[in-house]
């Protein structure tokens, strides 16, 4: 049985270096580069967390294409467990197609393809009882990853020991927090990055978005603030904790690259303070290479 159990999406990430605008209709416009990579939320923590030497299953739904398959090869040889990674038997392979700007932020359009196929009312109990901790991201994207659902497969996973983290997406369509508090009242730890934070709560300042986030989290909430690092609240009050300085070339999946390594630091028994500052050392080598575990050394190299 793997320490973490993660559900999430599994996407084709095609990514386009270096995009200032786009060419007019009918237009062409040549570029740099162009890579693909294993990415999505839930791919994209699992493969990152296999790198640092942590023991994980991927759960979600991959593609009835040579996609999905080669992916399952990938996921395999990078040592992320894929006996929970369902095969749609007619829906493509996610897939998001990235415009990397001079600065390595980016602009995103997708599909999610099988991942919409993915129900959470249908995980076994079975693979909730082993985890130490069970991870939940892609809230906002999947359509299937209801506040509901999640408050469900967390208090099952709970109930077999586990601890829980849930990290969201953007809010394309403004559910907000209603739709959110049910699966927050269950959630051990709430990730989430500043704009995801300030949209959530209508505020700006990070302490008056972990004040208002706290009001509805049963544990800790850890707002990343990019360049900046992140914070979270203890007792003494807001703790910042630095990002690592480095010459970002990609930032995409960076805050994935963070989860995995704050769970990796709980996984090893860090505080709350050094597994956040753990995560910002993660994402500062994933913001030098293309997606999100490019830059990662495994966990026999130095990390």
């Amino acid at each position: 049985m793997a320490e973490v159990l993660c559900f999430g999406n599994l996407q084709l990430d095609i990514l386009c270096r270096t995009v200032t605008d786009l060419p007019p209709p009918g237009g062409i416009r040549m570029i740099e580069a162009v890579d693909f990579a294993l990415s999505g939320n839930g791919g994209s923590v699992a493969v990152v967390l296999a790198r640092l030497g942590v023991s994980v299953d991927l759960a979600g739904c991959s593609g009835a294409d040579v996609i999905g398959d080669q992916f399952r090869a990938m996921l395999t040889a990078e040592g992320v467990g894929v006996e929970k990674l369902r095969r749609h038997p007619a829906a493509g392979t996610g897939t998001s197609v990235i415009a990397l700007a001079p600065n390595g932020e980016r602009s995103i359009v997708f599909v999610n393809g099988a991942n919409e196929a993915f129900n959470l009312d249908e995980v076994p109990d079975g693979w909730l009882h082993g985890p130490r901790l069970v991870a939940v991201t892609s809230v906002f994207v999947l359509p299937q990853f209801t506040g509901e659902k999640v408050a469900r497969l967390f208090r099952c996973a709970h109930a077999g020991g586990a601890r829980t983290l849930l990290n969201i997406c953007w809010d394309n369509e403004g559910r907000g927090l209603p739709f959110l508090a049910p699966a927050l009242a269950e959630s051990d730890y709430f990730v989430l990055n500043h704009d995801e934070g300030r949209q959530l709560t209508g505020h700006d300042a990070p302490g008056l978005i972990l004040d208002r986030l706290l009001e509805r989290t049963a544990g800790a909430v850890v707002l990343t603030l990019g360049a900046e690092g992140c914070c979270f609240r203890t007792e003494s009050g807001m703790e910042r904790i630095p990002a690592i300085p480095v010459r970002a070339s990609d930032t995409t999946g960076a805050g994935d690259s963070f989860v995995a390594g704050f769970i990796a630091g709980l996984i090893r028994g860090l505080p709350l303070a050094e597994s956040a500052q753990f995560g910002c050392k993660v994402a500062a080598y994933a913001v030098t290479g293309p997606g999100a575990y490019a830059g990662i050394p495994r966990h026999k190299e130095e990390v």
